[in-house]
């Protein structure tokens, strides 16, 4: 029985190892063909795949579409009446680059460059379709902080808008006044109390405890004008029109305690008017805005002031705004977030020219719903604002005594 089984044992290792020769040389016969293939697909795909061109700085591409449907019923407007495609200038369509290197343990340089899809500013499409939102470099130390050189957000910029809720609208902005409805309503909303993206340097400091400290130096790009088209500024050129310089420092601080989350900031930009000919007219602006959220409910509450004082008295301004709701997962795909909201601008001035006679005021108020869509990285949004502006008629009877807008904004927005 020992002997028969010994020879059973003997059979099945000689077929065992019969078969693994002939699956070692199957594997060996067609390890080249397969191999061959291999390489051959992954030329086919570096051919058709974006690369960076080293491998010690890191590259990410990301950007939005964020496209919507306007209505209004201001008559002077563009299209009133009418359904109007457009893309949102509070989250304006764009794409981007940007990267890493590591120099040292606790420092690192980095860029960034993101161009913005200006498709329709209310009146056409095709000019200036595309602006440089971002162009600039940096060096990050974790000790020392950063410093960044380039065309980038000033310190203030976003400071009068700072709200931890999902509501793409800009809190206090004025998007539509300043395309869609008529230049009565420009001449209070458009031009609004935060900072911008200029060419500059900028400093911040690390985080401590919350807080970051900023400051900022930056100008407008210069150009001259010949006939109707404007080129940019040519050494020895006619008509050069001097850029403007800012000066700027800003703290913010964003923590959480005990369910509640606290964004907020505050700061201050001089600009240094630098005319061609004449005088300039130099300005401030203090400007601050907060946001509290009690995590566990979705309740938010947000609110920014700002102060505008110009050499030119009449365009001394102030402006306030407040916004409320909730924000919470009620259905399933993402958050819901429905708000409320109102704003105030006031001039001090007392002459418009062409425009109006008396102290004026402008407010809005509005409401929103968005909805996230987490499995495709999308928000749907509809957002309802009613504008109006309150004002005596100039020395010729020209510019109302009041009169009031209603805007509706529907979309989505999309990230990669």
């Amino acid at each position: 029985m020992i002997g028969g089984l010994m020879k059973t044992t003997s059979r099945f290792a000689v077929a065992a190892a019969a078969s693994l020769l002939a699956t070692s040389a199957m594997a060996a016969d067609l390890g080249g063909n397969c191999c061959a293939d291999l390489e051959e697909r992954v030329a086919e795909l570096e051919a058709t795949t974006a690369r960076k061109g080293n491998r010690k700085v890191s590259l990410t591409v990301y950007g939005q579409v964020n496209k919507n449907l306007l209505w209004h019923d201001d008559e002077f407007g563009y299209r009133d009446g009418k359904l109007t495609v457009r893309d949102n200038d509070a989250g304006m369509s764009r794409i981007g680059f940007r990267g890493e290197a590591k120099i040292r343990p606790d420092l690192t340089a980095g860029y960034q460059l993101e161009i913005g899809v200006f498709e329709d500013n209310g009146t056409t499409s095709g000019a200036d379709s595309f602006l440089i939102r971002h162009n600039y470099l940096y060096l990050d130390s974790q000790t020392m902080g950063r410093v960044s050189l380039g065309q980038t957000s000033q310190v203030t910029d976003g400071l009068y808008e700072i709200n931890l809720a999902t509501v793409h609208v800009t809190p206090g902005g004025e998007d539509e006044s300043a395309f869609f409805l008529h230049d009565h309503y420009g001449a209070v909303f458009a031009n609004g109390f935060d900072g911008s993206r200029k060419q500059g340097v900028y400093y911040r400091t690390p985080t401590f405890a919350g807080f970051v400290l900023s400051a900022g130096w930056s100008h407008d790009t210069g150009e001259f004008s010949e006939g109707d088209i404007i080129v940019p500024h040519v050494v020895g050129g006619d008509d050069v029109t001097n850029s403007d310089d800012y000066w700027e420092v800003a703290l913010r601080y964003a923590g959480e305690f005990n369910g509640i989350r606290v964004a907020a900031g505050i700061g201050y930009r001089a600009k240094d008017d630098n005319p061609t000919v004449g005088n300039g007219t130099d300005t401030e602006t203090i400007l601050g805005s907060g946001s509290v959220m009690h995590t566990p409910t979705g309740l938010f509450l947000s609110g920014g002031y700002a102060t505008f004082d110009s050499d030119d008295n009449d365009a001394d301004k102030d402006g306030y705004w407040v916004m409320a709701g909730v924000e919470r997962n009620f259905f399933g795909p993402g958050t819901t977030t429905v708000f409320a909201e109102y704003s105030v601008v006031d001039f001090d001035r007392n002459v418009i020219p062409g425009f109006f006679n008396d102290n004026q005021d402008g407010t809005y108020w509005g409401l929103g719903v968005v909805q996230k869509i987490d499995a495709a990285a999308m928000d749907l949004y509809l957002n309802f604002r009613n504008y109006e502006i309150d004002a005596s008629k100039n020395a010729r009877g020209w510019g109302p005594d009041s009169e009031d807008a209603n805007v509706v904004v529907g979309g989505a927005i999309i990230r990669f």
